[in-house]
This record gives structure tokens, sequence and C-alpha cells, in this order.
């Protein structure tokens, strides 16, 4: 009925997203496409000089009490690359390869992404220097609320809105909130997306971006007139994404026959059973209703509502760290 939130922390933090590239420097990679979309849209020279620069760029230090007793310092970066058609939007990732020059890059690609598909946000982008695979989960904890703390004056719902990204999911999200909500005074849900459906996440969520991956390779496949049914598929990264793609491409009667991580990768000719490929994948618990909880305590309908109540309430308190 509640969450597991005594979680170790490789059930915590997952490798959601693979990395992107490996180019010396992604900003200007990302640039160089930019400049030639921008000279074929003859761009006035006073806004293509706005566009490549970004609206805001900081870098923070986050000293944290390890578990050791030793306090460590890790380095963070929020960047709003635009918010001329709303409030930013951009994922947290917390990652031994982040570098300003990379979070400005994925800032500018939120920028585009948004007004492509004519979303009223900005982009924006935000990264710790860390390897959160070594962190406890109290580490990891405090890193994150003391990152909020130290880019709180960005954030909020008409200006900076976070997300997970790699490395990152709900529970780092609940934290940010929580954190944020502190602050406040008050409860903020809308300051972050991906947060727990307890408090007020959207269902689907976590597949939302895999459902996307799914549904533009059917539109490129039409494109290219070809079948989907028997298409073969390599799936590059097998997180979130990845693997709700490969699920989702395999009922759609695709043929995956490479996934990969960045541990390694598994290629099978003749198809690769992508149900027994996630098997591993943490399960999902469910909310009883009120009549399940009813028959299963015997007690009454009122008092059955109470239990599913008060426990919904207890699982926030719990999942914003409350008790921990």
């Amino acid at each position: 009925m509640a969450t597991d939130l005594r979680l170790p922390t490789e059930r915590i933090v997952r490798p959601d997203k693979d990395r992107f590239l490996n180019e010396e420097n992604p900003f200007e990679a990302m640039m160089a496409r930019f400049d030639h979309a921008a000279e074929l849209l003859d761009l006035e020279p006073g806004l293509y000089k706005v566009l490549r620069h970004p609206e805001k760029q900081i870098t923070v230090s986050c000293p944290v009490l390890m578990d050791s007793g030793e306090v460590e310092v890790f380095v963070g970066h929020r960047v709003l690359y635009n918010t001329s058609r709303g409030p930013a939007k951009g994922g947290i990732r917390f990652d031994m390869g982040v570098t300003l020059e990379e979070v400005k890059a994925l800032a500018a690609w939120m920028t585009w992404k948004c007004a492509v598909v004519n979303l009223p946000f900005g982009g924006a982008k935000g990264g710790v220097l860390c390897d959160p695979a070594k962190m406890s989960v109290g580490e990891l904890e405090r890193l994150t609320r003391r990152y909020t703390s130290a880019i709180f004056a960005t954030l909020g719902p008409d200006s900076d809105v976070p997300a997970p990204d790699v490395n990152t999911n709900e529970r780092v999200m609940a934290w940010v909130m929580d954190t944020y909500s502190m602050r406040m005074g008050h409860t903020v849900t809308a300051v972050v997306t991906g947060k727990p459906v307890e408090m007020g996440g959207s269902l689907g969520r976590r597949e939302a971006t895999g459902r996307g991956c799914m549904l533009v390779t059917k539109e490129a496949l039409k494109h290219l007139g070809l079948k989907v049914q028997g298409t073969t598929v390599a799936v590059q990264g097998f997180g979130n994404v990845g693997s709700v793609a490969a699920d989702l491409l395999a009922k759609e009667g695709c043929k995956i026959v490479a996934i990969s991580d960045k541990t390694t990768g598994y290629y099978n000719e003749k198809g690769i059973d992508i149900p027994a490929a996630l098997a591993h994948v943490r399960k999902n618990n469910s909310f009883a209703d009120v009549l399940k909880l009813s028959q299963q305590h015997k007690v009454n309908m009122r008092t059955a509502a109470y239990m599913l109540s008060i426990s919904r309430v207890a699982t926030v308190h719990r999942l914003r760290g409350i008790y921990a």
C-alpha cells in the first residue's frame, strides 16, 4: 500500500539514461547545428547573439557531511538557457562527467525541444559532479538538499522547474520539492516534475520518454516505407527510456535484436525476450482500494477509508525525508 522507502542506493539511483556524446565540447557541437539553422533562417545578427548565449549560468559548491564523518565538496551547475517562451524546464543529473559546457548544451537542447513542439516553456539543465553509485542514500539526500538550497533563487513554478535525468529519479525530486517547500513555508508541488505519484506526480511520466521514442520510430518507419512488423531494432541504453522503448516496440511487432547499457551489450539475431530482460526491474507496489482494505482487515468501509488516506499522507511524509 505504501512505497518501499528503505531501498539500497543502487535501487534509488539508476542509470536512467546513457550519456549521449563524446564530443570534446558539447556546447560548441550543439551550436554548430544551431549556426547552420540560423543561417538558413537568415536570422538577425542581434537575435543570433542573444540565442547563442545562456541567460543564466550558476556554479555552486555543495559541502556534504559524509557517513564517514568527513566533509566532501561537490560542484554543481544550473543553466537557464532561454525563458522567453515561459518557465525554464530541464532535468538534474548526478554524474562524474558533468561539466558546465555539457549542462549549457543540454539546456539549449531543452529550449529547442520545447519550442519545436510548441510548448510554452524555456530550456534549463542542472548537474552535480559526483559518483552516486558510491554514495549512500543519506549522502545523496544531503547532497540533493544542499544543491537545491544553493540554486533556490532560480527555482519556482513560474521560473525554473527541474526534473529527473541521469542517475536521479522521483525520490530525488521529492527531496528537491521538500527542500524548496521548506524555504517557501508551504508545500509547492509544482516546483518539480517527475515526482512520486503520491505527491502529485503524473501517471505514465516514467514511461513517457520511451513511449515518445516508440512513436517517433513508428513515424520514421512510415516515412521510409518500412513495415513495423518484423523490423529489427537495436536499443542503446536500457534504463527508464531504453527499456520502455524496447518493450513498447516489441509489443508493436518489432524484433529487438540488441540492447546495451554502460556496463555491457547483448545481441541475439533471433530476437531478445524483452519481458525476461526487464525481469530485474523493480516491481511497482499497487494501491489497494478501500474495499480491499475493508475485506483484508475485516473493518467497515469508513475505517478502511481512514486507513487508506492516512497511509497516503504518511507515505508523502516519508518520501520527503522527514523521517530519514
